[in-house]
């Protein structure tokens, strides 16, 4: 069975992202697997507690089955307020989550109530406008991106936002439309030029000007 990566197997991003642990709910009891629990006094697991798993752990394990239930993290239960009320312009991803989109969609599959799903689908529509406006702002102004108030992929759009309007304004001031002489063609003219020197230096030369007798 195939298995996808975003967005590459060898993505940095992707092993940070993974590397994420959550917090899981005990649905039954687990044999000799209380070392998942540091603060379990037996070697068993019983329904009830809670384990903090690495996110790669989950996928491979398939929770929320009879063993185990994904509990969705506070960083997305906070934004939840702020979604309804429509004020997520002020909310620091950077500071909450540095991935927040990214890690709430690989947790979306485990959420049965699909609130972490409409989170992060509300969070970036209510800040595509917020997004844009700082990038024509900060071309504007030379500034760089704000610190903390931006996750991975809204810094990237961030970036991508600043450059293209850079390349706009660039264009209607006329600054890009400069025609260039090529390298060759310059280096080709620099030769031409020492060939041209090195003849007015030889007809100058005293010895080609003496007559024959």
């Amino acid at each position: 069975m195939a298995v996808n990566y975003f967005p590459h197997y060898y993505s940095i991003e992707d092993i940070f992202v993974t590397q994420e642990k959550v917090e899981c709910k005990v649905n039954t009891k687990l044999q000799r697997m209380g070392f998942l629990d540091a603060g379990s006094e037996t070697e068993h697991l019983e329904p009830g507690r809670t384990v903090n798993l690495p996110l790669w752990y989950i996928k491979e394990l398939k929770v929320n089955n009879a063993y185990f239930t994904v509990c969705v993290p506070e960083i997305y239960k906070n934004v939840h307020k702020a979604v309804c009320e429509a004020e997520t312009t002020h909310i620091e991803l950077g500071r909450l989550h540095p991935y927040f989109y990214e890690f709430g969609r690989y947790l979306t599959p485990y959420d049965s109530n699909h609130v972490i799903g409409r989170i992060i689908f509300e969070t970036l529509r209510q800040r595509v406008r917020y997004l844009l406006d700082i990038s024509k702002n900060d071309v504007q102004n030379r500034s760089s991106k704000p610190e903390h108030r931006l996750d991975n992929i809204e810094a990237n759009l961030h970036v991508a936002g600043t450059k293209t309007n850079t390349q706009y304004i660039n264009w209607l001031q006329m600054c890009s439309n400069q025609i260039c002489i090529s390298q060759l063609v310059e280096e080709h003219h620099k030769k031409r030029k020492r060939a041209d020197c090195s003849d007015d230096e030889n007809d100058s030369h005293p010895a080609s000007k003496r007559g024959t007798l």
